[in-house]
């Protein structure tokens, strides 16, 4: 499957490499660039297929910094820039590489592999976790995943009709799950996409009758998915 591509910048020219290296490789698909910050941020929010965003730095309106800000981890995000000084505020908001113009094709590629690698886990359609029986692992089908909830360092997984409670960090948990197909909810508490079956009071209710709150944290970037796919 094709990597959905986006790409934001304000100088048409850097756009025009960008199309140029996107069409050189047939793992991508570039689905839209913009040379308007706010205008790109508009449509990031609305469409939910974005696997990568390649994006400048220095904008308008708003800077590339504050796009992934924004972003949250729910997609991912190559910086494009001419400058080199902002690298450790960049990659402190978890980036997948930081190129620096002008951009070589290799370059390029480079920084597409390793959003390759990075992404690689998320394929999987399965994991195991341990129980508490010594010795025994119990095997978790991703698509049956319906809620997962941490407490200090156990999770408790909700998955078709069965519960399922293992000594893990609902961080890690979250690095193994797509994150176009799950989003988190409030601090100790992910949610399957495809089974939020309504939204009343800033409580969100489940398939499976459960109802969770949300947090104030996430309430924005929560209400913005399920306003993307409402029809009005």
């Amino acid at each position: 499957m094709a990597i959905k591509v986006v790409v934001i910048d304000d100088e048409p020219a850097a756009i025009d490499v960008m199309k140029y290296y996107i069409n050189m490789t047939p793992s991508l698909d570039l689905l839209a660039a913009f040379s308007d910050s706010g205008e790109a941020v508009r449509y990031c929010m609305q469409q939910q297929e974005i696997d990568l965003i390649f994006c400048d730095i220095e904008m308008p309106l708003l800077n590339g910094l504050e796009i992934a800000g924004h972003q949250k981890g729910k997609t991912a995000i190559v910086f494009v820039t001419a400058y080199t000084h902002y690298a450790v505020e960049a990659f402190n908001l978890n980036v997948v590489d930081y190129l620096v113009k002008p951009v070589r094709y290799e370059r390029f590629l480079q920084a597409v592999n390793k959003y390759k690698e990075q992404n690689a886990v998320s394929e999987e359609d399965h994991f195991f976790v341990k129980t508490g029986v010594k010795g025994c692992l119990e095997k978790i089908n991703i698509a049956d995943i319906i809620q997962v909830e941490g407490a200090k360092n156990y999770v408790t997984i909700w998955h078709g009709n069965m519960k399922t409670m293992t000594l893990l960090n609902l961080k890690d948990l979250e690095a193994r799950l797509p994150g176009r197909d799950f989003c988190r909810v409030q601090k100790s508490s992910i949610v399957a996409i495809k089974h939020i079956v309504g939204l009343k009071g800033g409580v969100i209710a489940l398939s499976n009758g459960q109802l969770v709150p949300i947090g104030p944290t996430y309430k924005e970037e929560v209400v913005q998915l399920i306003n993307s796919r409402l029809i009005n």
